[in-house]
């Protein structure tokens, strides 16, 4: 009985926990898996979602070029020096 008072101290608060219920051993790593996958699409999902509406922008302002550039044979010089200069402001921005 002493040696088992003083496991019993020794031992840490969530120790004791898990051995007088074995079934919390058991519900915390089924609970922390899809916590851990919730706090992640959380945190990264705004960014991702964010790239994602950005890449779909830029495909859809190059098909409206495209369509102009068809419409109206004389506005696509003008058209492609627009989108060239717009190009180079971008990378000029991620620098």
């Amino acid at each position: 009985k002493k040696r088992r008072k003083e496991r019993e101290n020794t031992q840490a608060w969530y120790e004791t926990w898990f051995n007088q219920s074995p079934w919390l051993t058991t519900l915390l790593s089924t609970i922390m898996g899809p916590l851990l996958l919730l706090l992640l699409a959380l945190t990264f999902g705004p960014y991702i979602i964010n790239k994602l509406i950005y890449f779909v922008n830029q495909r859809i302002e190059k098909v409206n070029l495209m369509v102009i550039g068809e419409l109206d044979p004389k506005a696509k010089t003008e058209i492609h020096l627009e989108a060239a200069s717009d190009a180079v402001a971008r990378s000029e921005e991620e620098l």
